[in-house]
């Protein structure tokens, strides 16, 4: 599975994805300083599910499933560490059907998530 992590997560989030998954930042692809939109478009383009912490990739108005292949949204607090983010995504990687992953809008938060997929 293909990942794409936005600028608002630390680089380092990388290294907890299964070896498997191919997982690029925006900075890898010089696009950290884009619009929501272009990243969207570069993650459908690119079967790329996209990893951010930024709301605006949880509201269906401004990101329809149509604009994206499929948003994970992580909804903690703005003072979690590094150590904190990379914990609760990995603690959602691990228990996540993978197969619901792709097309839908999952949100994250400390201990659950919720996935709506309209397609």
């Amino acid at each position: 599975m293909k990942f794409l992590l936005d600028a608002n997560l630390p680089y380092s989030a990388k290294e907890i994805f299964q070896s498997g998954d191919e997982v690029l930042h925006v900075r890898d692809l010089d696009l950290q300083h884009e619009s929501d939109a272009n990243i969207a478009q570069w993650a459908k383009d690119n079967k790329a599910i996209i990893v951010s912490r930024d709301l605006d990739f949880a509201n269906i108005v401004l990101m329809p499933a149509s604009v994206h292949y499929g948003v994970i949204v992580l909804r903690v607090p703005d003072y979690y560490t590094t150590k904190e983010i990379k914990r609760v995504l990995g603690d959602f990687l691990k228990e996540i059907d993978r197969s619901k992953i792709p097309r839908a809008l999952i949100i994250v938060e400390e201990g659950r998530y919720r996935i709506r997929n309209d397609q």
